[in-house]
């Protein structure tokens, strides 16, 4: 993008109908009334997005955020609470705080230590989650998953384990595929892989598989196929 293009700050309260710019920074409630396009973007307070977004590096979020359009962006952290209507595109992913979707979520890494609602297809090469939070996706494609049970220790360092932060850490999904799968405290109805294993706390209805299949004695899974 070019680099003349002006910088954007909202502080306290403040709205814009969209356009182009360089770096666009809210503290405060900003409303983007139509498409924007920009360097990049950082959100400290309230920000809703009436059109579709278009961030050429990076999109971080630590406050409460809503999308109304479509997203693309090379990176996107969010360490607060976002709600996107429209499909997702970015690069890199990184989730503390938590993201609800009404579409698609298309991404090369997907990392998660926070909580999620996909209500469409998660699309990435490399996931990763650690589960802090309920999680919940329709549906799963990618190269390789990771998902495991994560338990924080206390701010003391002590062996003693704190209480989870959440009683139902679980990943639930309709159907995950990939080529690499590995999983933890999930339940779904089909995984369908090459390599899957299926670790501790686990509830699936059916394995299918190409090459090798694992499963932690106290999981359950209803039905086992070699494809």
């Amino acid at each position: 993008m070019n680099q003349n293009y002006r910088d954007l700050k909202i502080y306290g309260q403040g709205s814009t109908s969209g356009g182009k710019f360089k770096n666009v920074i809210i503290k405060g409630s900003g409303q983007i009334k139509g498409d924007m396009e920009c360097n990049n973007l950082k959100i400290y307070g309230d920000g809703q997005f009436d059109g579709n977004l278009k961030v050429e590096d990076n999109i971080n979020i630590k406050g409460k955020t809503e999308f109304n359009g479509e997203i693309k962006a090379k990176k996107f952290k969010i360490q607060g609470e976002v709600q996107v209507k429209g499909e997702i595109f970015a690069d890199d992913t990184s989730i503390t705080g938590n993201i609800t979707t009404d579409n698609d979520f298309n991404a090369e890494t997907f990392t998660s230590e926070g909580g999620f609602t996909i209500n469409g297809l998660l699309n990435a090469d490399q996931i990763k989650i650690n589960i802090y939070w309920p999680c919940k996706v329709h549906e799963i494609g990618c190269s390789e998953i990771k998902v495991k049970k994560d338990v924080k220790m206390s701010f003391l360092g002590l062996k003693d384990m704190i209480k989870p932060v959440c009683s139902n850490k679980i990943l639930t999904a309709d159907i995950i595929e990939g080529d690499l799968i590995y999983l933890e405290n999930t339940n779904a109805k089909i995984v369908r892989g090459n390599n899957v294993t299926i670790g501790t706390g686990c509830k699936i209805e059916l394995v299918e598989y190409k090459e090798s299949f694992k499963k932690d004695e106290k999981s359950i899974v209803d039905k086992n196929n070699k494809i």
